[in-house]
């Protein structure tokens, strides 16, 4: 009835059958090249990523150096850490002492009650 080569779809009548072998041929034949292309890609990559990285490392600068705070773990509601500020000099010398006498010898304001 039907050979290996031609593929015939059966049916009742000899006017209704259809040759499904370009239907069947172009479906694997689509298939086959997508499946070649995901192929290339998987060799491909690896390849083309040891290429950039070669390219990058070429043109990159040194790192400057890490900062020791980045590897610290801080949860959100942690108090961050104060500032660190320069020497500032003696502390004593900005105070201002206030003068137990008065210079006019009037006591100071008192409101009254």
């Amino acid at each position: 009835m039907c050979s290996v080569m031609q593929l015939v779809m059966l049916a009742e009548e000899a006017e209704e059958r259809v040759n499904i072998t370009p239907v069947l041929l172009r479906f694997l034949g689509k298939f086959f090249l997508i499946f070649a292309a995901v192929a290339v890609i998987a060799i491909l990559t690896p390849r083309l990523a040891k290429w950039v990285d070669d390219l990058r490392a070429r043109g990159m600068k040194d790192a400057p150096p890490e900062d020791p705070r980045c590897k610290q773990v801080r949860g959100p509601y942690d108090m961050p850490e104060p500032k660190e500020q320069p020497d500032a000099p003696d502390e004593q010398d900005d105070v201002q002492e206030e003068p137990d006498d008065v210079p006019d010898g009037k006591p100071p304001y008192q409101p009254k009650h």
